[in-house]
C-alpha cells in the first residue's frame, strides 16, 4: 500500500473513532451527572479536529511537487504537527485551570451509577489502541503530524484513566485525589505539546536535530571513485524527504564532462544510502581551490563536533 493510502485510511480511522468516543461520553455524561465524563468527551470532540487536520495535510503532503512549490508539499505535515501541539497545550493547559480549581474550592462530584466506569474503560481501550496504530503508521511513513496525533492520543489516555480513577475513588470518599493526578497530568500533556513544537522547528528552519543523515553522506562519497574533500554539506527535511546540497572536489585536468560523471555517481551512492533523500545538488571544484564560501558542514565537523567557522 502507497503512503497516501495508507495516511488517509488512518486519517478516517481516527475521525470515526474519535467521532464515536465523543458522542458517546458526551452522551453519558450528560444524562449521568458526570461532569468528568462530559468533559472528557467535550476534549475527545477536539481529537476529531486533530485527526482531520492529520487528513487533510496528507492530502496536501501527497501533491507532486508545481511551480510554486518545487520541493514539494511534504512541509505541511510539519505545519500540521505544529497545529496538534497548540491543540494539546490547549487541553494541557484548560485541564490544568480545572484541577487548581477543583483543589482551591474543593469541588468534587459524587457520580451515580455504573455506566460513567464502563465508558471510561471503552475510552482507556480505545485511546491505546489509537496511540499504538498511529503511531506505527507515523513511524512507517515517516509523519510528523501521524507522530503528534499519536503522542495527543496518549495524553487522551491519560486523562481517561485519570476520569477512571476519580469515578472510582468518588465511591470511597476519596474525592480530593482526583485533582491532584489531574494536575499531574496537565503537566505531562502540556510538556508532550512544547515537544512536538519544539521538534517541528527544526524542520520548519531547515535545521536538522539529528546528524546522522551527514555520516550517511560522506559515508556513501568515499564509494565514488574521483571525489574529494566533500564540504559545505546541507541537509534540509520536507516530511519524510530529505534535500542535499554539497560541493566536492576533482582533479582540475579532467574535462567537464567527466566531473559531471563523478558528481552524478555521488549524487546515486547518496540516494542509494538512504530512500528517504529526493535529491542531491552537487557543485564541483577543483582540487585545492580556496574561496569564501557560504555555511555548510563537513566531515572533520561532524567527527570532532560542529565550529561555528566554516571558511575554508
Amino acid at each position: 500500500m502507497e503512503r497516501n493510502d495508507i495516511s488517509l485510511r488512518a486519517g478516517w480511522i481516527g475521525v470515526f473513532a474519535n467521532a464515536f468516543l465523543a458522542a458517546l461520553k458526551i452522551f453519558v455524561g450528560w444524562f449521568f451527572n458526570s461532569a468528568a465524563v462530559l468533559a472528557d468527551g467535550i476534549d475527545t470532540a477536539t481529537d476529531i479536529f486533530t485527526s482531520l487536520i492529520t487528513l487533510i495535510s496528507s492530502r496536501i503532503s501527497s501533491r507532486p511537487p508545481d511551480e510554486t512549490h518545487p520541493y514539494g508539499h511534504e512541509k505541511i505535515e510539519a505545519i500540521a504537527a505544529k497545529i496538534v501541539s497548540f491543540v494539546i497545550f490547549y487541553a494541557g493547559a484548560s485541564l490544568m485551570v480545572s484541577s487548581l480549581r477543583k483543589i482551591y474550592l474543593g469541588q468534587y462530584t459524587v457520580i451515580i451509577g455504573v455506566l460513567p466506569i464502563v465508558v471510561s474503560l471503552i475510552s482507556i481501550a480505545a485511546k491505546t489502541w489509537l496511540f499504538i496504530y498511529k503511531y506505527r503508521v507515523g513511524k512507517k511513513i515517516k509523519s510528523s503530524v501521524f507522530i503528534a496525533d499519536a503522542l495527543n492520543m496518549r495524553n487522551d489516555i491519560l486523562i481517561s484513566s485519570t476520569v477512571f480513577v476519580s469515578i472510582i475513588l468518588s465511591k470511597y470518599g476519596l474525592l480530593w485525589v482526583d485533582g491532584v493526578v489531574a494536575l499531574m497530568i496537565s503537566a505531562m500533556v502540556i510538556k508532550t505539546a512544547f515537544e512536538i513544537f519544539r521538534e517541528t522547528s527544526y524542520e520548519l528552519m531547515d535545521g536538522m536535530a539529528n546528524l546522522d543523515i551527514y555520516n550517511q553522506i560522506f559515508k556513501a562519497i568515499e564509494t565514488v571513485r574521483g571525489a574529494f574533500n566533500p564540504h559545505k554539506v546541507r541537509v534540509r527535511q520536507a516530511g519524510y524527504k530529505y534535500f542535499v546540497d554539497m560541493d566536492i572536489e576533482v582533479d582540475g585536468k579532467i574535462s567537464v564532462q567527466e566531473g559531471h560523471e563523478i558528481a552524478t555517481r555521488v549524487k546515486h551512492a547518496i540516494i542509494k544510502q538512504n530512500d528517504r533523500i529526493a535529491d542531491v545538488m552537487v557543485h564541483v571544484e577543483p582540487i585545492g581551490n580556496v574561496e569564501k564560501e557560504a555555511y555548510g558542514l563537513s566531515q572533520n565537523q561532524i567527527k570532532g563536533g560542529i565550529d561555528s567557522d566554516n571558511q575554508r
